[in-house]
């Protein structure tokens, strides 16, 4: 979810989002038969009271070339979460997610803007104006935990009225593409990462996702995760998952393309490489980190009133993420 908020900020990378996202929608989750012998369980652990923190971290190289004037675009950003589990049983596990801080920096060109949260002398500007008042939002989330399917989320109504309340010129943007359904795909992804059931090393299994983002569009995709078995990191004994996935861009249909300053007439956006590498702890029976590379190219036609414009759209992103015991009093600058 915090890759949607550092995104929203440029209109060019808005239509990237989704790739970054990895949203992963759990009705497709099959795994391949495997010997039952020599298999390991990678299942999550939730503990009434426990609590646990993820960093991610997110680098994006963008070129734009619009009318033959090429645009060069770079945004590092971090943002930590906090995670406590209120309950849990066996029919359903409840989580209380809070944005903790937001550390980032976009460059346009010779153009620069930053914001972090945990300076005390932070310029007003408006990235700052923006996710200001995010600072502190929470969500309670149930999962279904056989799955770790979301079936709720608390907290939608404050958190799109703390957005809409600092940016009301996307009033109507936010509430498209915020609804309940979005933000329970956005955070499941914390979550949907280990096998339906015990898999042997080589054994794989798949998740669909599908992001509708209004009037920028919406995105398939089709998740394959590979088990390579264990791998010792530091003191500990990891387990290795390899990611594969392909992505499809879908142009808005016409009753969305409303909301923005420009619209989207057509796009044919291709993910040239998508991989990662994520590491899950049994022990702790949580994640441990990732990373996941996005290299992205294509064209798309955008029209502002009745002048259309061609936009050819090169793009990497190396998101990484990581799980922490406690939280670093002051989140160094990327």
């Amino acid at each position: 979810m915090q890759r949607f908020f550092c995104l929203l900020m440029t209109g060019a990378t808005l239509v990237a989002f989704p790739l970054l996202a990895q949203e992963k929608k759990p009705e497709k989750a099959e795994q391949k038969p495997q010997e039952k012998s020599g298999t390991s369980e990678l299942r999550w652990n939730f503990k009434a009271g426990d609590k646990f923190f993820q960093k991610m971290t997110t680098r994006t190289e963008q070129s734009l070339k619009i009318q033959g004037q090429q645009i060069k675009q770079d945004q590092e950003q971090e943002f930590v979460f906090s995670w406590t589990v209120k309950s849990a049983a066996p029919e359903k596990v409840e989580l209380e997610q809070k944005i903790e801080s937001v550390n980032m920096r976009i460059r346009i060109g010779s153009n620069e803007i930053s914001y972090n949260s945990a300076s005390k002398d932070q310029a007003e500007n408006p990235v700052a104006s923006f996710f200001k008042p995010l600072i502190g939002a929470s969500f309670t989330i149930t999962l279904e935990p056989k799955t770790n399917r979301v079936v709720n989320v608390q907290g939608r109504e404050d958190f799109v009225k703390r957005l809409r309340d600092a940016n009301p010129n996307m009033s109507q943007l936010l509430g498209q593409i915020l609804s309940e359904d979005q933000l329970k795909q956005m955070a499941e992804p914390a979550f949907a990462v280990t096998p339906p059931s015990p898999v042997a090393v080589g054994g794989s299994w798949e998740r669909e996702a599908r992001l509708t983002m209004g009037p920028l569009g919406s995105y398939d995709a089709l998740y394959k995760y590979i088990y390579q078995g264990k791998e010792k990191k530091g003191d500990a004994e990891l387990d290795k998952i390899e990611v594969q996935a392909s992505i499809k861009y879908k142009p808005p249909e016409a009753a969305q393309a409303s909301g923005l300053p420009f619209k989207i007439e057509s796009g044919n956006l291709e993910a040239k490489e998508v991989k990662g590498t994520i590491y899950f702890d049994s022990t702790k029976g949580r994640t441990h980190s990732s990373e996941m590379v996005v290299n992205l190219t294509g064209k798309l036609t955008i029209s502002v009133g009745d002048q259309k414009t061609e936009v050819e759209l090169e793009q990497k992103q190396t998101t990484r993420t990581e799980t922490m015991d406690t939280l670093a009093q002051e989140s160094k600058k990327p």
